[in-house]
């Protein structure tokens, strides 16, 4: 299975600090064309003071757009009611959400609204129960300890501990994604990892779209899976 490839639009967010011309919808369309099927942007995108709200992203052209919070974020995003297709909780700092308490309280407060909840997990067998039993329907494993290995026997290692993982997650009905770096070394291994549907290779496109432009950065990122 080869998964959809998605673009975090959060270091473009960043960039823009220094480089005002940068806008984001450029990059989202760019993107788009070569192929990204969906677009992960922070809720600090559509803050006071940015240029941007989440309506903005639904202009005809554009792919799913997913909401990205931390737990203190939770109010923050249901005042943007159903704009986001679907909201991805994390733990602060993006890293893995822990508590998944926060999941529960959250699924609560958004029942009016459409979206789909994904959470920012570890790839552990009690966290994914725990992500099922709070009604959730995306796992999100972080790629970089898999990015960090420091020899083959590890990167083999962290691979079958996700394949375990994903396996796991799709047996509870979970469905599974990919977040963070990746290297031009690893994504030809992820077509092995059973139902991965999603990959978020930051800051791999990133990288590659400072030489290529989005459309060619994205296009050889496809070749890669």
């Amino acid at each position: 299975m080869t998964p959809r490839i998605g673009l975090d639009l959060e270091p473009g967010l960043l960039i823009s600090r220094v480089l005002a011309d940068l806008d984001l919808l450029d990059v989202a369309y760019g993107a788009t064309h070569g192929g990204v099927q969906s677009l992960l942007a922070p809720l600090s995108a559509f803050a006071s003071g940015t240029p941007y709200s989440a309506e903005h992203f639904f202009l005809p052209g554009l792919p799913l757009l997913i909401v990205k919070a931390e737990p203190e974020q939770q109010d923050r995003v249901l005042g943007l009611g159903n704009a986001p297709d679907r909201v991805l909780l994390t733990g602060a700092r993006g890293h893995a959400l822990t508590d998944l308490d926060h999941v529960v309280e959250f699924v609560k407060k958004v029942g009016g609204f459409a979206q789909e909840i994904g959470v920012l997990i570890e790839p552990e067998a009690a966290a994914l129960r725990e992500l099922s039993r709070a009604r959730a329907q995306w796992a999100f494993f972080s790629s970089e300890p898999l990015f960090r290995a420091a020899s083959q026997t590890e990167a083999e290692a962290e691979i079958a501990h996700l394949t375990s993982a994903a396996a796991a997650a799709d047996k509870l009905n979970l469905r599974v994604a990919l977040h963070g770096p990746t290297g031009r070394h690893l994504p030809a291994a992820f077509r092995n990892i059973p139902r991965l549907e999603e990959v978020y290779p930051t800051p791999d496109l990133w990288n590659l779209a400072l030489r290529l432009g989005w459309e060619r950065a994205v296009a050889e990122y496809c070749s890669l899976l």
